[in-house]
């Protein structure tokens, strides 16, 4: 579907004219209404698309967003043609074959669906002699014809069989462009049907008997007979197969010197930053690159979210550079040790920080693995990075094996992260270096945290190092994520008020989101509230808000699984600042 909705975009003007030609020609003989009709059609199409009364699937609808929102510029009727041909990909395996070639064959030339280029010689030489038939043989297909019932419930069980073979649509497409032409109305979809049983015939070729294809052949065979199609086949396929058979021997037998040699086993896929390993070496790559102004907008965006969140002095740069630290100084110990001293100066590194305020046993026990080498009453946050600094390779492993056991599952993605980092956070400010670890540490454990825990942590990179596209996910995510981003003082006001749903309510949200489809939307809604809503209210009106608009986020993914008084229900909170309505395609005036 996406290959289909990117290459409909890329059509030329003279293209588009190709397409509305042959749709015209495929409607000659279907009967299929186009002009008004196709513009009234359209509107109830985007009507079904932005409605929640479940007449159309998820997938349907997502992808029917995506294509009208792409051909938004384009007309009404070649917007249908576009729909018609993306809905008939979406249910192709569902469809007949002529039913699936009369919706996609108007741009079966310029965006050849699957499969229709892996066709048998027969078929190939099939479609060639269709191509070429005057107007006079296109009559002799028109003919009314009948089967008997024993050859007909053979073909049946025969198609049964086959029906991972596309011949039959491949000879339906090609007749619905080439016959009309010459025969339109009932004469040439009758012609039409014709062609069609004659490709479905052939593609079931192998589980038929001579007189069988003989006598189902019959209603074609004055116009195109069978013995044309063979040809020299059998002298073709003969050389084919021994071709390929030498052809394949030269390529798999080995050389002397590998026979009996042992097979290594294929090499696992490496992910050392763990189940989102590619976003996050995507993230270390760019942020090394980043500009200084690119950085002063970081720094200005961190400030904006720590104004709502409070969560500016969670990991102060003194904690920071004390994970850092035990991050380099354990470069050289497996991974198992890595972790657990990881995992120790973590904690560590809290109990630095907080000591004052905590009990002695929890702070005992916390900073346990460094009160021999210093004493925690003489430390502040950066003595304690400095002091880990000084650590030595066999210190390191003492601190290792006095600490509790790690998840290394959990913690080596972390490990590795940072490790990739070093250089970087060797020439970094403070704020730089908190802000930067921030980021990848969420990004590690970004299927771990809540969609708003996440957007905190990483908006201050959201715009310089995208890692979601609002676009991806249908038209009216884009369109809120868009209106999140313009929120004015008094819609955020308007946000940041208390609310509450009914439990019924709640459960159908909840049982919507259960599968995660939802959790991208509320990040990208999450990400963009966090940055504009500070701008406008701060403190904890402006979380409220934050929380409201990632609600929205999670809402609008899971529309098409809500009924329309849900979906009314739950969007209440928003309304007022974000009305329902606003988020629909906007309506293109006549011309």
């Amino acid at each position: 579907m996406e290959a289909f909705i990117n290459s409909a975009a890329q059509l030329t003007p003279w293209q588009w004219r190709q397409v509305l030609a042959a749709r015209r020609l495929v409607a000659s003989v279907t009967k299929e209404g186009t002009g008004e009709e196709a513009v009234e059609s359209a509107a109830s199409i985007q009507s079904a698309i932005r409605s929640s009364d479940g007449r159309m699937s998820e997938t349907m609808a997502r992808a029917g967003e995506a294509l009208f929102d792409t051909l938004a510029k384009k007309s009404e009727e070649k917007q249908v043609a576009a729909w018609q041909a993306m809905s008939a990909l979406v249910t192709r395996q569902h469809l007949p074959a002529l039913k699936f070639a009369a919706h996609y064959a108007p741009f079966a030339t310029l965006i050849p669906a699957s499969g229709s280029d892996v066709l048998d010689p027969v078929t190939r030489r099939f479609l060639v002699a269709l191509a070429a038939l005057p107007a006079v043989d296109c009559e002799g297909l028109a003919r009314r014809w009948r089967l008997e019932p024993a050859v007909s419930r053979a073909l049946l069980h025969a198609v049964a069989r086959n029906r991972h073979v596309k011949s039959e649509e491949a000879v339906a497409m090609a007749a619905l462009t080439v016959l009309p032409v010459h025969l339109s109305g009932d004469s040439g979809w009758a012609a039409v049907r014709t062609a069609v049983h004659g490709g479905r015939v052939l593609a079931c070729l192998a589980d038929l008997s001579k007189e069988q294809v003989t006598e189902l052949w019959a209603p074609l065979e004055a116009t195109i007979p069978f013995a044309s199609l063979q040809g020299e086949a059998q002298v073709t396929a003969g050389t084919r197969v021994r071709t390929a058979v030498t052809s394949a021997i030269k390529t798999i037998k080995p050389s002397r010197s590998s026979v009996g040699a042992p097979v290594p086993p294929p090499a696992r896929a490496q992910v050392p930053y763990g189940p989102n390993s590619a976003e996050v070496a995507t993230f270390i790559k760019a942020v090394a690159e980043l500009t200084p102004i690119q950085w002063l907008r970081v720094l200005d965006r961190r400030k904006l979210v720590a104004s709502v969140t409070r969560e500016g002095s969670a990991e102060p740069a003194g904690l920071v550079r004390s994970i850092l630290a035990a991050i380099t100084g354990t470069r050289e110990l497996d991974m198992f040790e890595r972790c657990r001293a990881f995992a120790a100066v973590e904690r560590a590194g809290h109990a630095v920080e907080t000591h004052d305020g905590m009990s002695p046993d929890p702070l005992t026990e916390m900073y346990g693995p460094f009160a021999r080498s210093f004493p925690i009453v003489r430390l502040d946050s950066g003595g304690f990075a400095r002091q880990l600094a000084s650590l030595s390779e066999s210190d390191w492993k003492q601190v290792a094996a006095a600490a509790p056991v790690a998840n290394e599952g959990a913690v080596a993605p972390l490990v590795n992260a940072g490790t990739a980092l070093i250089e970087f956070f060797g020439g970094c400010t403070d704020d730089e270096a908190v802000a930067a670890w921030h980021a990848v540490s969420a990004l590690v454990r970004r299927h771990q945290l809540t969609a708003i825990k996440f957007a905190a942590s990483y908006a201050p990179f959201a715009s310089a190092v995208p890692v979601s596209n609002p676009r991806a996910l249908g038209a009216m995510v884009s369109r809120y994520v868009t209106a999140v981003g313009r929120l004015g003082a008094s819609q955020c006001a308007v946000l940041a008020q208390p609310w509450q749903v009914d439990d019924d309510v709640a459960n159908a949200l909840s049982k919507a989101i259960a599968d995660g489809s939802a959790r991208q939307a509320e990040e990208a809604a999450a990400q963009a509230a966090v940055v504009t809503v500070p701008m406008r209210l701060a403190g904890s009106g402006g979380w409220a808000a934050v929380k409201t608009a990632a609600f929205g986020g999670r809402v609008i993914a899971s529309r098409s699984r809500l009924t329309a008084e849900q979906l009314e229900a739950l969007w209440k909170p928003i309304q007022a600042a974000i009305p329902l309505a606003s988020l629909g395609a906007p309506a293109k005036p006549r011309r």
